[in-house]
């Protein structure tokens, strides 16, 4: 417990943490497993089963506390399985086609945060916008 997942503090301070900014979904689902707020600390129900608990929780598909962590539900491994099937017979059929037509394109994961296009890069100061700009009509 003495050290974190990715960005996030370990042990107990990342618990509290994770507890401050998600309290609702955790009380959800200890509700759901039977458990209650007030019993935490308790000899029946330690800090230690609480981050458990949590650990487990933020990981499990159709989870409350997974959905608040990570922005949405967790995908089972069913949704996962027929998103690479799916994947697995396009491209079986562009070959069967023998590489005519488009290429299939990878079906979108609703789990998978989308890439964004960018254009350009740093926005030009004013002072050398018209420099730019002249130079680019030159070309």
């Amino acid at each position: 417990m003495a050290h974190g997942i990715e960005r996030d503090a370990g042990g107990i301070l990342g618990l509290l943490e994770l507890v401050e900014e998600h309290q609702e979904a955790i009380e959800f689902e200890l509700i759901a497993a039977g458990l209650r707020w007030r019993d935490i600390g308790s000899d029946a129900f330690t800090w230690r089963d609480l981050f458990v608990l949590v650990r487990r929780w933020q990981k499990l598909p159709g989870n409350a506390l997974g959905a608040a962590v990570h922005g949405h539900e967790v995908p089972s491994w069913i949704e996962q399985v027929l998103a690479v099937l799916v994947d697995q017979v396009q491209a079986t059929n562009f070959l069967l086609r023998r590489g005519k037509g488009a290429r299939p394109k990878r079906l979108a994961r609703w789990w998978e945060k989308r890439k964004q296009q960018k254009f350009g890069r740093d926005p030009i100061p004013i002072s050398q916008f018209d420099d730019w700009w002249e130079s680019a009509g030159k070309r």
